[in-house]
């Protein structure tokens, strides 16, 4: 009984190196004859061609819906563009408007209403430095109370 199994394990290992070693003959094999490599069989290309397809099916899809989403980014950002034009073009239509306004003034009034808008600068600047100093005084007066205050012995 164990001759015959170890019969059989070394057939079965002469067989499948048989098998290894004409997988790798085969090319050099029909080299050597000048046989051409057997064509792939007619449902073999059809699946192939198929399966190649959809691939590129599939990246064209991709590629649509990158040019989608670019267009509609696009899109959007000329309606903004075009709201930002009418609103500048009504902006410029306000501005001619007073340029034109300021043209038709008369030099006397327009030297008259400068002296006046310089007369309340003058007047806001020494209300600012009046608050300012004011601001001062009080910061200093509570920061010496505080350090009083911390000071006495409790």
């Amino acid at each position: 009984m164990i001759p015959e199994i170890l019969t059989n394990i070394g057939a079965a290992l002469i067989i499948l190196a048989a098998a290894t070693l004409s997988k790798l003959l085969e090319p050099l094999i029909r080299r050597v004859l000048g046989r051409p490599k057997p064509q792939k069989s007619y449902g073999e290309r059809l699946s192939s061609l198929t399966t190649s397809l959809t691939r590129a099916s599939s990246e064209v899809d991709e590629v649509l819906r990158e040019l989608s989403n670019v267009a509609r980014d696009r899109e959007a950002a000329v309606e903004k563009l075009e709201g930002d034009l009418a609103g500048l073009e009504g902006r410029e239509k306000e501005l001619k408007n007073k340029i034109e306004a300021l043209q038709k003034t008369p030099l006397p009034v327009a030297e008259h209403f400068a002296k006046l808008l310089e007369s309340r600068e003058r007047r806001a600047a020494r209300r600012d430095y009046l608050l300012f100093g004011a601001g001062v005084v009080v910061t200093t007066a509570i920061a010496v109370a505080l350090q009083f205050f911390r000071a006495s012995p409790r």
